[in-house]
């Protein structure tokens, strides 16, 4: 029987690698999985008990851009997000350095309590990630 344990990483194509470390390294502060040498044209980053594997790419077509509106997007991989303990703080922290997909957070609300403040943002190459206060109700 087939028993997956975790997701282990993620990747991304880039045509500019160190675009990509400058974001996740640099603007978000995010520490290297393995040491980064910018000659082999990939990254490992360290998303808590996920790696973002940054690989090059000679293709320099844009991605796709989503939004906000998960009704409106296409099918396919949306976006991924970190979790923070104050958005307010995030948001003043990331403000001038990012490009946010919404001029303000969002909230949602499941019936049983649990609620979250979010914001949507894109890294330098389109894709789509956001910070996340969650406040999970425990049955």
């Amino acid at each position: 029987m087939l028993k997956l344990k975790r997701l282990d990483n993620m990747d991304i194509l880039t045509p500019d690698v160190k675009r990509l470390v400058d974001f996740y390294h640099g603007t978000l502060g995010l520490g290297f999985f393995l040491p980064y040498e910018a000659e082999e044209h990939w990254a490992a980053i360290e998303l808590g008990n996920v790696t973002l594997y940054i690989f090059r790419t000679e293709s320099t077509a844009p991605v796709e851009r989503r939004t906000a509106i998960n009704l409106k997007d296409k099918p396919g991989f949306d976006s991924f997000a970190f979790e923070v303990e104050n958005l307010d703080d995030a948001i003043r922290a990331l403000d001038g350095k990012v490009q946010w997909v919404t001029d303000e957070p969002i909230e949602w609300q499941h019936p049983n309590g649990t609620h979250y403040r979010y914001r949507p943002m894109f890294d330098p190459d389109g894709n789509m990630l956001y910070v996340t206060e969650p406040h999970k109700v425990h049955a």
